[in-house]
């Protein structure tokens, strides 16, 4: 069964939260993984949850930032490491390795996030930004890779845009992901697909043969039409 992680961001009230769960109580959704944002994490306790960010460092002197170690508390077992919106607004390359690591060395499963520009993808630079995303993630963290990490392909210009690229490229990419992480890091590991997930295109994108998941955002924040989503990946 494919893995399905629901990123709501910055998104939903506590209202509407409330409503959300009484939405999918006793619902059969044991691969969904929740993402809320961090104050609502506690609300999702009876569910698989993960954070959407961690902190470069484990503890100390970092204001606004959340420690892997306070995230175990809630038996946190996924994080979001990687975003485009983390690298783009917070500067958060610069910080993969590091959160990597942590995340292993605390057995929380990193889902890695890449992904290209639009302007790269037209310059066929794909595989070069991926493969220098993968590297920056994991070359410093080799020690600690018999753990498992998850890897998530979204193009960037394809996140909240209905932009979806071929599923025959998209095979093509999960291909070279796997092949390179296999080749060089001696990884076996999961990919999801993130960018524009939605019930007008999941049949077609539960073509891709070597698709472990998906990373949903927009599409998971109306409980009754996210359960519908849920229903058709298979």
């Amino acid at each position: 069964m494919k893995i399905i992680a629901a990123n709501f961001k910055m998104n939903l009230t506590k209202k509407e939260i409330d409503n959300y769960l009484k939405e999918i109580d006793n619902k059969k959704i044991n691969n969904v993984i929740f993402f809320p944002s961090n104050l609502y994490i506690p609300y999702f306790s009876k569910y698989n949850i993960g954070s959407q960010d961690i902190s470069f460092k484990e503890l100390g002197s970092i204001t606004g930032d959340t420690s892997i170690k306070q995230y175990l508390d809630f038996n946190i077992k996924y994080v979001l490491i990687g975003h485009s919106e983390r690298r783009k607004y917070f500067n958060d390359s610069k910080y993969i390795s590091d959160k990597v690591n942590l995340a292993l060395k605390n057995n929380i499963i990193p889902i890695i996030c890449i992904g290209e520009t639009e302007e790269e993808y037209n310059n066929n630079l794909t595989k070069k930004v991926l493969k220098k995303e993968l590297d920056e993630a994991l070359e410093n963290n080799i020690t600690l890779l018999n753990n498992e990490i998850i890897i998530a392909y979204e193009p960037i210009f394809s996140i909240g845009t209905n932009k979806v690229l071929d599923i025959k490229e998209i095979e093509n990419i999960i291909s070279y992901i796997k092949s390179y992480l296999k080749n060089t890091y001696l990884l076996d590991i999961k990919v999801l697909y993130g960018g524009s997930v939605n019930l007008n295109n999941i049949g077609n994108l539960e073509k891709i043969s070597n698709l472990d998941g998906y990373l949903i955002g927009n599409a998971s924040l109306d409980a009754k039409s996210f359960l519908d989503l849920t229903s058709k990946i298979k």
